[in-house]
């Protein structure tokens, strides 16, 4: 059962933490991000995924203009490769069914893009990121790939 949760849910926050803490192994964000991060008061929705009252899975969605952008996708290790990413996506394009376009940005370093194209999205930007270093003290930077796909629902 997929269902919209608060920001601000602790089975949310946690599941976020722990999916993330795996990237952090790759990325992290730079302090200056962390510190803009802090402040930021965008609104975006988002949606849990539960097997048995689990949240197993989220997303985090918002509407700009014609384009649904999608950010934080994650699902616990044990259950992907289950269609849980793909059911999240496609109800949070459901919700905002006027949408025309969904976007996604992704560290290319995680292998993440592979699994956005398996979901149908194609690469439409790689860029020097800005707000993402490498975690293996290379001070090199990471590179973001925005991936993009027409709605379909």
């Amino acid at each position: 059962m997929i269902k919209q949760v608060s920001g601000t849910n602790q089975s949310l926050l946690s599941l976020s933490e722990t999916s993330f803490s795996e990237l952090r192994k790759i990325y992290r964000p730079t302090s200056e991000f962390q510190s803009n991060q802090a402040s930021s008061t965008d609104e975006w929705t988002c949606l849990g995924y539960y097997l048995e009252h689990q949240l197993v899975g989220l997303i985090k969605a918002k509407l700009s203009g014609n384009t649904l952008n999608l950010s934080t996708l994650a699902v616990m290790r044990e259950y992907r490769k289950r269609g849980v990413a793909r059911n999240l996506i496609l109800e949070a394009e459901r919700m905002f069914s006027n949408a025309d376009l969904l976007s996604v940005w992704c560290v290319e370093q995680t292998g993440n893009v592979e699994i956005f194209e398996a979901l149908g999205f194609k690469v439409a930007e790689r860029v020097e990121s800005d707000i993402f270093e490498l975690a293996d003290s290379s001070n090199l930077k990471a590179i973001e790939v925005r991936l993009e796909r027409q709605a379909v629902v």
